[in-house]
């Protein structure tokens, strides 16, 4: 195998001046006596200081070059390690100019001996001045992030304590709530009795007094409905704390709970369609998943199209590798969603007040969901009908 002939060499590479390269190299040399006393130094060492070879040599200690730290530290480890090791490596010294600044350098040294006497010591003085910005912006990027890592840990002890004081909050209102609901049942169920047996043995002349009368038993109900289901959300949240999660199979699950919505609201003509093939069993609390197809299903029949048979459509299916999707369809009255967007899962919020409720189905929904892990979005159509998507964890 032929090889390229190398070119010729230029001989005027091999005849550098060794003066000029000692005087001129990239780095500081310079030569003093055991006891510091300076004897030699090169131009850029001498370009770095600021000082003519005259001011310093024979009239200036190494020593005298470095700062207070600076020297302390070599008379008292650097000075030492030389006469012990006769050499040391890479250390960290700032000299002084004539001008009153300071050059960061890392200093390497030798000592030569002659016949085990100390003789010279040849040093070579490396300028690391990019090197030291570095440093410094390393170790001010690093106070900063330890700085917020400790205001993130504060933040985050914060939240916990909020966050802690908000669940004992949260509990202490559910069980304000359980009790105020509890103990309002009996004299409200008094009043209704009352009510009813006024109705029953009293004789009203007024002509409005039947229309009166009527609001004040919806009023009673209105009442009634709203402590029922304030109670709901109560006993249904302290129900899921104790029960387990588990798979449940979708379409026996919704088939049951038809067949309880058509007993409690019979509505002529109404057809469900259940497609639960993409994914056939959820993992939630049975309790939990029963209220949260129940209120949207009854709400389907509920809120139907004047003259339009209700049809609702139920189905699941894959949203991504961690989650699947539950979506109930109806073709009802549907939402004003830029009017009502916002309230739309508020507590008592209600969009059709020409229908009976208690406003409390879809905050009850959007409650159950978030406790799963979940998150509820709407899209509707006024006069066509409400799709409710619920992104669930698998």
């Amino acid at each position: 195998m032929s090889q390229e002939p190398l070119p010729k060499l230029d001989l005027r590479l091999t005849q550098e001046n060794l003066d000029d390269l000692y005087e001129h190299a990239p780095c500081g040399y310079c030569s003093c006596l055991p006891d510091g006393t300076l004897v030699k130094l090169n131009q850029t060492l001498l370009d770095w200081l600021g000082y003519t070879r005259e001011e310093l040599v024979a009239n200036w200690c190494l020593q005298q070059l470095l700062t207070t730290g600076a020297r302390m530290h070599y008379e008292m480890h650097c000075a030492p390690l030389l006469l012990l090791h006769g050499q040391v490596r890479e250390m960290s010294y700032l000299l002084r100019r004539k001008d009153g600044s300071t050059l960061p350098v890392l200093l390497n040294a030798t000592l030569l001996r002659d016949a085990d006497k100390p003789l010279v010591v040849r040093v070579t003085l490396f300028d690391i001045t990019e090197r030291r910005k570095y440093e410094q912006e390393l170790l001010r990027a690093k106070t900063q992030a330890e700085d917020q890592s400790v205001q993130l840990a504060r933040a985050n002890e914060q939240l916990v304590s909020q966050n802690e004081q908000l669940t004992r909050i949260n509990a202490d209102l559910d069980s304000f709530v359980y009790t105020a609901s509890h103990d309002l049942k009996q004299p409200l169920h008094n009043m209704v009795g009352l009510f009813r047996e006024l109705k029953r043995t009293a004789t009203f002349h007024d002509p409005e007094a039947e229309q009166l009368v009527g609001m004040f038993d919806g009023a009673l109900q209105q009442i009634l409905d709203t402590i029922a289901g304030l109670t709901e959300v109560v006993q249904l949240q302290r129900m899921l704390e104790q029960v387990p999660v588990e798979a449940v199979p979708m379409l026996s699950f919704t088939e049951e709970i038809v067949r309880s919505l058509r007993e409690r609201l019979p509505e002529d003509g109404a057809t469900f369609d259940l497609d639960f093939s993409a994914v056939p069993t959820l993992r939630l609390t049975r309790p939990g998943l029963h209220s949260i197809l129940f209120n949207l299903l009854s709400n389907a029949l509920k809120y139907a199209a004047p003259g339009r048979p209700p049809h609702v459509q139920v189905r699941t299916a894959p949203a991504d590798h961690n989650h699947v999707l539950l979506s109930v369809q109806d073709n009802g009255l549907g939402i004003d969603l830029e009017r009502h967007g916002r309230d739309l899962f508020q507590l008592f919020r209600r969009f059709h007040p020409e229908v009976p409720g208690s406003g409390m189905g879809l905050y009850l929904v959007n409650r159950l969901v978030h406790q799963a892990g979940g998150r509820v979005e709407v899209a509707s159509t006024v006069g066509e009908g409400t799709t409710f998507q619920i992104l669930l964890p698998r």
